[in-house]
């Protein structure tokens, strides 16, 4: 009984000795450090604020630990106890999130709130409209839909991840005046602040090198609005434009003022003063006046933005020309202009240079093949056969030949002439014109590669219709010869006309009737042979002749009027035959008179 009398008061003064020595620990570990965020004042802000910490009332000689949404942000030594710690709030959704402190003894701190809010940020804050813009954002609503604006219109959208954040959203600056424009983030909650970007006026040209002469198209962006704008070229006007709405104007050409090679700005300027400018370069360059056209051309070379007087030496197909002046210097300015004359050559395209020593430019120059006819015809003026014809060609294949050929009917051609082709690419040929049919022909002129063609015109004028003489109607062919007057339609002498003769046995003159058709005759006449001589006939069936004139384009007259004729032996009482036959009756009736005269007169004697 005392024994156990004795572990009893021994265990109540074990348990009296544990908690005299836990009270003082309990009561150390129950002391509560305090905090204050002492920035920013409004303890509110976007995800990479710095935020500062005023901390009392910890353990001395411990390590402090500082949490944001119970994520350690910052940590470090407590000292005496009172300290000041800054952290930068990490991505977190918008919201309200608590801040503690903790050490190492550990001690526990009163928390505090930090409210999140969101914010973006851009890439640049100045830039030209057309500009890529990159925008990141942060305090937003955990997943969910972010739309971008810009001055209030809306350029996009993009989602959020857990923590309120994305990063690298783009987009193109749109048409928007000289200044600062504002760009911010809305989600289902509200907008973040605005982030300000200042547009600046912005021209572009096209092209940006070229010529004195040549066009360039100037644009402008990023000006004051409904505002007049000067163009200059090193400040001389050359151009006015307008700026719309939204401070941009439209596509303004002008030319390139006559000046010397190298860099020369172009400036827009608005009423407000707002202001770009661009760099146009001026190389040098040279036109030509005809580009195209054959051997013996006279053409106009034309150059600028070459050096400030220096000669200038100008070549065809790398080879020197002759020009008008003999010797050609550019003026102050860089600018030259002379004349030359196309060379003879094959026909193709040929660069044509001018140089100054230093600066060069080329152009290229058509050479054409050209060749020309002499005479020219034409339906008014119409050539003839024999007609002497003279085609000069130039432009042809060097030292080849050229033939001329002739179209005497759709499907036929005669070779008229083959002339050699010099090394110039030059030719003369010279032909007449063989008997064709009156009308139009092709004459063509070629080397092969190269064919010109022209067009003759022969004359289709009939001759006048020929007069007949012998025989004449209703008479008597006489030594088996027909004769008709000679006709003329003009052409030389060189082309007499020919005669065609038909003999019928009717006037129909039908295919079935004739029985002499004689074409091509010379003369004026024809004789039958023996074997073309006819029947004798009578004038009950008399013979019908008729005779027309050809010429040499073979235009034939109309045939003469069917004449009638007979042939063969028949008595005819006229003419000699009248007065040999009045003599014999006479003689007849002479002697009668005698025979009864001496009758009578032998009677006498009787008695």
């Amino acid at each position: 009984m005392k024994a156990n009398r004795f572990f009893r008061i021994l265990a109540v003064a074990v348990i009296m000795a544990l908690l005299m020595v836990a009270l003082p620990a309990a009561t150390v570990s129950a002391l509560t450090g305090t905090i204050a965020i002492t920035s920013p004042a409004g303890k509110t802000g976007p995800p990479g604020t710095t935020v500062t910490l005023s901390c009392q009332n910890f353990t001395a000689s411990t390590t402090y630990s500082v949490s944001f949404g119970g994520t350690s942000v910052t940590t470090g030594p407590t000292g005496g106890g009172t300290f000041m710690a800054t952290f930068t709030v990490p991505e977190r959704a918008r919201g309200n999130h608590n801040v503690t402190v903790t050490t190492t003894a550990p001690d526990d701190s009163n928390p505090e709130t930090f409210t999140v809010t969101p914010a973006i940020t851009l890439d640049d804050s100045t830039g030209n409209v057309g500009d890529t813009l990159s925008v990141d954002g942060a305090g937003f609503t955990g997943s969910t839909t972010v739309t971008i604006y810009y001055d209030s219109t809306s350029v996009g959208t993009d989602t959020t991840n857990a923590n309120g954040s994305f990063d690298n959203f783009t987009f193109t600056v749109p048409a928007s005046t000289v200044g600062d424009h504002d760009v911010a983030g809305r989600d289902a909650t509200g907008y973040s602040p605005d982030v300000s970007f200042e547009v600046s006026p912005e021209i572009a040209i096209s092209p940006a090198t070229g010529a004195v002469g040549d066009t360039v198209t100037v644009s402008g962006t990023g000006f004051a609005a409904s505002k007049s704008v000067d163009i200059t070229f090193d400040g001389s006007t050359v151009e006015d434009a307008t700026t719309n709405t939204s401070g941009s104007f439209p596509a303004t050409t002008f030319q390139v003022p006559s000046t010397s090679r190298g860099s020369h700005t172009i400036k827009a300027e608005d009423a407000s003063n707002n202001d770009a400018t661009a760099t146009f370069t001026v190389s040098a360059s040279i036109t030509l006046n005809p580009s195209t056209g054959s051997a013996g051309t006279i053409v106009t070379i034309t150059g600028t933005g070459f050096g400030s007087v220096r000669p200038v030496t100008i070549t065809y197909n790398a080879q020197s020309v002759a020009t008008n002046p003999s010797s050609v210097t550019t003026n102050s300015a860089g600018y030259f202009s002379a004349t030359f004359t196309a060379p003879a050559g094959l026909a193709g395209t040929y660069v044509v240079q001018a140089s100054d020593g230093t600066n060069t430019a080329t152009a290229s120059f058509t050479s054409t093949t050209d060749a020309t006819i002499s005479p020219v015809t034409s339906a008014a003026s119409p050539g003839y056969v024999g007609m002497p014809v003279t085609i000069t060609g130039i432009g042809f294949t060097p030292s080849g030949t050229a033939t001329v050929t002739y179209a005497l009917t759709v499907s036929e051609s005669t070779t008229l002439d083959s002339e050699p082709i010099n090394t110039s690419g030059s030719f003369t040929a010279v032909f007449e014109i063989p008997p064709s049919l009156g009308g139009t022909h092709a004459i063509t002129v070629s080397d092969g590669p190269i064919t010109k063609s022209f067009t003759f015109t022969m004359e289709s004028t009939a001759p006048p219709t020929p007069a007949i003489t012998l025989p004449l109607a209703d008479t008597k062919l006489k030594d088996d010869t027909f004769d008709w007057e000679a006709v003329a339609d003009g052409s030389p002498a060189s082309n007499p006309v020919t005669y065609d003769l038909q003999v019928a046995s009717d006037s129909s003159f039908s295919e079935a009737s004739l029985l002499l058709d004689k074409t091509g005759l010379e003369g004026t006449s024809y004789t039958l042979t023996d074997a073309e001589k006819l029947e004798s006939t009578n004038e009950e069936a008399p013979y019908y002749w008729r005779v027309r004139a050809v010429d040499a384009a073979s235009n034939a007259s109309g045939w003469s009027e069917g004449s009638a004729f007979t042939t063969g032996w028949s008595f005819a009482f006229e003419g000699w035959v009248v007065y040999v036959t009045m003599a014999v009756i006479a003689l007849v009736f002479f002697f009668i008179g005698l025979f009864v005269g001496r009758r009578s007169g032998g009677g006498g004697y009787y008695y």
